[in-house]
């Protein structure tokens, strides 16, 4: 961390005191995560205009985000709002850990550091379901080029040189990795040099994965678009305040009520408040601020600002379940690396992967499939993500903005996606069963040599998270939707959501590298 940005940091508890009960700026944005780093990064590099970001988690001090193979570690500490999910009812009752990053950088500060655009088709069916080719997939190549440093292969139709953010391949490669990707040649994957290249228009293949990694260090987008910029003085950033509620006149967003060491203290916007909360806190303060379903508004006791019925409806995320292998004789890399991905399947759509799959070197299992199932003490886990037809949801569990909502995942309410659930898993098992995989095998797997009923069985005993939540404040035209294509909230003035909740489904990988295309629109549709 350089010297400025520790003099910032040191003066966080100061700036909250300094400021007045209604201090002022042009612009606020609530969330420091991938996409309000973004936004706030961009728009304070015009020093005319008064940025203020505010983050309810820690500063980004710390070599557990640093690191970036200490991730993990991250779990259940101060920088992960730890949220817990409703019993699914077709995942044997059970209450999921539903992390998100709480801190600067947000999610993209405590993440594994993928860096995975999303396929051709997941934005060109945005920019028609929104009928706004800005959000097409030509444009958003446009985007993702002015934000790239790219340190692999020559691209330059799709990759950028100059940008803030710097993506390379995982390096050094592991030779398990490289009988990963020898594994799913030989069962029909093209190999391409890189996920977010020619795969990305693409419906299948597999690559070495791209991070945001440079010289061993996490670059997330707060530290390469917010951080160098903490010494202007139009840039104000507050860590540890908790945005409670949107303060409107009439149907206007005029700041924002936080709350910071036990103050509460109101701002206010002279142009716009931005919402980059995330898709769980941004529709819950939505929800807090009048603005959503008016019916369960009402039953709470909360005054209806605006009928949005599509606020909190819609979470979408890739459901995660690990295909767990007992380790065989050839060394396996360090437990946190994965560093390659494949993506196959279709969801529907024409080249449109349904699943995407990285590994790791240890047994990755929810407890209570380990407790059932039992847990080598050596072994590698496939990691299989999946993109479902079943949608969950957001509420609010009472009035009070400080705690936590109603998180209803909805996994396998659709029963065919437990049905491709098993498929998925079958194809992992032949991409471990190859010749290539074969020296980092041992004699067990996870459920065994099962009937699809025994892997289904299990599937709903392992499944979990990819951490990947969409959805809850989607852009579209119908009734349903929260924003409009320029991701103004519909039926109010100078409020705007930029954060995963605006994509009407989970894109094909990670969401980071998304996010921050949708920071991107933001900030840019502001400065215009």
């Amino acid at each position: 961390m350089d010297e400025r940005h520790q003099v910032t940091q040191a003066g966080f508890a100061a700036a909250v005191g300094r400021h007045a009960p209604e201090a002022e700026f042009d612009v606020i944005v609530c969330g420091a995560g991938s996409a309000g780093s973004t936004v706030a990064g961009m728009l304070a590099a015009d020093e005319d205009l008064r940025v203020l970001l505010l983050e309810a988690g820690p500063d980004d001090a710390d070599e557990r985000v640093s690191d970036p193979d200490r991730w993990f570690e991250n779990f259940g500490s101060e920088r992960d709002w730890g949220f817990v999910t409703e019993p699914g009812r077709h995942i044997d009752q059970r209450r999921l850990p539903y992390s998100m990053g709480k801190g600067l950088g947000g999610g993209s500060s405590i993440n594994v550091g993928v860096w995975s655009r999303g396929h051709r088709r997941d934005w060109d069916d945005l920019a028609a379901s929104s009928r706004d080719p800005r959000w097409d997939y030509r444009s958003t190549l446009g985007v993702y080029r002015e934000l790239e440093t790219w340190n692999g292969t020559a691209d330059p139709d799709r990759r950028g040189s100059t940008g803030p953010i710097h993506v390379r391949p995982a390096q050094p490669l592991h030779p398990f990795f490289v009988a990963m990707l020898e594994g799913a040649e030989s069962v029909g994957l093209d190999r391409f040099d890189s996920p977010n290249g020619e795969l990305a228009e693409r419906g299948s293949g597999c690559a070495v994965r791209d991070e945001i990694v440079e010289g061993g260090t996490r670059l997330s987008p707060y530290r390469a678009l917010v951080a160098p910029r903490c010494a202007q003085a139009n840039l104000t950033v507050l860590t540890h305040t908790s945005v409670t509620r949107v303060l409107f006149e009439g149907k206007r967003a005029v700041g924002v009520e936080a709350v910071a060491q036990g103050r509460v203290i109101r701002f206010r916007a002279a142009r716009e408040v931005v919402l980059s909360l995330g898709a769980v806190q941004t529709p819950k303060l939505l929800m807090h601020s009048g603005a959503g379903p008016a019916g369960h508004l009402e039953a709470l006791g909360i005054g209806v600002l605006e009928d949005l019925p599509g606020v909190g409806a819609n979470l979408d995320d890739h459901l995660l379940v690990g295909a767990v292998w007992e380790a065989g004789a050839r060394e396996l890399p360090p437990p946190p690396r994965a560093q390659a991905v494949c993506f196959w399947g279709s969801d529907g759509r024409a080249e449109s992967p349904q699943f995407v799959m990285y590994s790791g070197a240890s047994a990755f299992m929810s407890p209570e499939a380990q407790a059932r199932y039992g847990s080598p003490e050596s072994a590698f886990t496939f990691l299989l993500g999946m993109r479902l037809r079943s949608r969950g949801s957001v509420r609010l569990a009472d009035t009070d903005p400080t705690g936590p909502p109603v998180i209803e995942t909805g996994y396998f309410d659709d029963p065919d996606d437990l049905r491709d659930a098993v498929e998925g898993y079958r194809f992992a098992q032949a991409i471990a069963d190859t010749k290539a995989m074969r020296p980092y095998r041992g004699p067990g797997v996870i459920p065994g040599h099962a009937s699809d009923a025994e892997v289904a069985a299990y599937i709903r005993a392992a499944a979990g998270t990819f951490w990947h939540p969409c959805g809850t404040a989607r852009i579209g035209i119908d009734r349903h939707a929260v924003v409009d294509s320029e991701l103004r909230v519909r039926g109010l003035e100078r409020l705007r959501v930029a954060d995963a909740s605006v994509l009407p489904r989970v894109t094909s990988g990670n969401t980071m590298a998304p996010c921050v295309v949708v920071g991107h629109r933001a900030a840019t549709l502001i400065r215009g």
